[in-house]
Parts: C-alpha cells; structure tokens; sequence
C-alpha cells in the first residue's frame, strides 16, 4: 500500500477486513451454533448523546435471529439515519459452537483482526484529531471509527457461568496544578464549532487564573463518567485465573461442547442499583467542562 495515497489506502483496507469478514460470515451460517443469544439495545438519536442515560430497555433475539443480527453487527461500521455518530452501536451477547469448530474461526478470527489494527494504523498515521476527522471521513463518509477498531473475541475452552451486567462507574486522574494549567493552554487550540475565538480566548484566559490563584500543592482530580455499558463476567471451569470480564460490544463467540450457566442482560438500570444512582462526585467544582475538582487534604 506503499503506492497509495493515505485515502486510498484507508478505502483498500477497508475492502480487505469486509471481504475477511463477508467469509466469517458464510462460514458462522454454515457451522451453525449450539445455542445463540443477542439483547438488541436501543439507538441514540441524534443530539441526546451527552444525554444522562436514566434507562435502557434491552431486547431478545434466540437462534436463527440471534445469529442474522450477528453477522449484521459484526459487518456494522457505518452511522445510521437520524442516530449520533458519537455514540456506538452495541449488541451484547454470545453464540456457541463446538470445539471442533475452533480450527476454522481461530485463524479467521485473528486475521479479522489484524485488518481492524492496520485499518487503525493507517488512522493514526495521519496526524492529529482534525486530521484523522478528514481522512476518515473523506475516504469513507459515514464511518464510525470505533466500530471498525472493535475486535471480535472467540474464547475456547470449558466455561462455568456466563453472566451480563451493566458497567457505569467513573474514571479519576489525578492532577497537578501545572499539568491543568499545559492542558488549559492545549485547549486554547480547539475552538468548537458553535464558539467565538474571542470569547474562547477569555474564557480560557479565566480559567487560568482561577487555577493559577490555587495552592501549588492542591490536590486536583478529574473524574468523568464513564459511559454506561454492557460487559460479560466469565468463571471458567478449566483455568486459573477463573474469573475474566469482558466489554460486551458485541457478541462473543464460545468453542465449547458444554453448556454454560447464563445470566441474561436486564434492563438498565438493575432494581438492586437504582437506590444507589443519585450518588455525589464530592469535591468542589473547579472547572466544569473539564469535570475538574478541588478535593480536600
């Protein structure tokens, strides 16, 4: 691909890992699993993507239906009408099949792969975020990067339980005052879209300030949400360690004779949790698009 443009060669990456994928899918129909099973969650529409999720209703598709919505989920990269882009489609779930058929997925499942990292090597060859927006977009409009990034997972071996739940929690970097004060001075770079420069340039100038007015040795952190999502815990009966958990973006494939327990995906959010979402960050707000706190030694 040494010969191509980046655009080109972006589009012929893509063709590679569809075709890869196009023959997984013949082969998954052929082989046809023991048991399959997928919970269809809800799109995002367009502009509630930031939206606080308060809810999610799951779907259930067994068999023949579990399997079709597979193929089409694996072969899924592109936005849907009146859906945001910003948020990915998921499909959790599992489809199982023999032992014997782990000679056939495993070399095809590790190429799938391999074209999903170079397609991401090629992305990130073209330089910073506006530039990789440009390439991706110009090369194949309407393509959700994360969705081709995912990898298909294929596990082999004997499995006690399979059980899906809901993941919510939060991510926390602590912070220097002096590394605020470098990403404040980054961002004076990226003006979005609905934002004057001039008045970008003040409210960054103003959020220097107030961070630079606090104690050298303050203790800063930042703490996001992370966004709710589905994940899978395994117990495996055959190996150690036995417990393995897994984002559920999309369905898992089993090469095992026996049938595991199941715990099925629930809707969102689970009774058990519900009286505990009204939770406080704690803190003091510093700066809230960066969801910046002042925490107390």
């Amino acid at each position: 691909m040494d010969t191509f443009t980046p655009t080109a060669a972006l589009r012929q990456q893509m063709l590679v890992l569809e075709d890869a994928l196009a023959r997984l899918a013949r082969l998954l129909a052929q082989l046809e699993p023991l048991e399959a099973h997928v919970y269809p969650l809800p799109a995002v529409p367009l502009g509630e993507e930031h939206d606080p999720i308060e809810a999610i209703d799951v779907g259930s598709l067994d068999g023949e239906a579990a399997l079709t919505a597979t193929l089409a989920a694996y072969q899924d990269h592109s936005a849907r009408p009146g859906c945001s882009t910003k948020a990915t489609h998921r499909l959790p779930g599992w489809l199982r099949f023999p032992v014997a058929s782990a000679d056939q997925l495993a070399p095809l499942i590790e190429e799938i792969n391999g074209h999903k990292l170079a397609f991401k090597a090629l992305v990130q060859e073209a330089g910073g975020r506006d530039e990789k927006f440009e390439l991706v977009h110009g090369a194949l409009p309407g393509v959700i990067t994360l969705q081709v990034y995912r990898k298909l997972t294929l596990l082999q071996g004997e499995l006690h339980s399979l059980g899906f739940t809901w993941a919510d929690k939060q991510s926390i970097s602590r912070l220097t005052r002096e590394q605020v004060l470098e990403m404040l001075e980054r961002s004076r770079r990226y003006v979005p879209a609905l934002s004057d420069n001039e008045e970008w340039s003040k409210m960054v100038d103003q959020e220097v300030y107030d961070i630079r007015r606090l104690p050298a040795d303050v203790e800063l952190r930042i703490r996001r949400p992370v966004k709710t999502h589905p994940m899978i815990n395994l117990l495996w009966q055959d190996r150690e360690p036995r417990k393995q958990q897994l984002k559920a973006s999309l369905p898992l494939l089993l090469c095992s004779d026996t049938q595991p327990s199941v715990t099925h995906l629930g809707h969102y959010p689970p009774k058990l949790r519900q009286a505990r979402r009204d939770r406080k960050i704690g803190g003091e707000a510093i700066i809230e698009r960066l969801h910046l706190y002042r925490y107390q030694g």
